[in-house]
């Protein structure tokens, strides 16, 4: 099963990186909160909205060191992102991030479900 994890995790960095709207939409589970290193909370509609109005853009999105349990229905990943992201028309910077990824399994596969990034100095 971390196969599948790791595999979604993949699938979602192509999709922030490509901003496949579709591939989000699947991948995001429908109450996801993603937080961001700067401590902004967002629904799935606000970090849309953030992606489209041009405030993420992904140069790259790389993640290491990562390891998972699972409970049930639910698989929660721990790990280090090294990522270049700025917003648009914008120099993107190198971040360094602590990321715990939590995604449950729904009928359609594994979604994400919580997203918490702290920035590593």
């Amino acid at each position: 099963m971390m196969r599948e994890i790791a595999a979604a995790e993949q699938m979602l960095y192509r999709a922030m990186i490509a901003q496949d709207f579709g591939a989000l939409d699947a991948i995001l589970a429908d109450d996801v909160v993603y937080v961001h290193s700067t401590a902004v909370a967002e629904t799935k509609a606000g970090y849309l909205a953030g992606v489209r109005n041009g405030l993420y853009e992904y140069g790259s999105i790389e993640s290491d060191a990562v390891t998972g349990e699972f409970c049930g229905d639910v698989a929660v990943q721990t790990g280090r992102s090294r990522m270049s992201v700025g917003a648009r028309d914008q120099p993107k910077a190198l971040i360094n991030l602590l990321v715990t990824l939590v995604w449950k399994r729904e009928p359609r596969g594994w979604r994400l479900w919580r997203r918490h990034a702290t920035r590593i100095p």
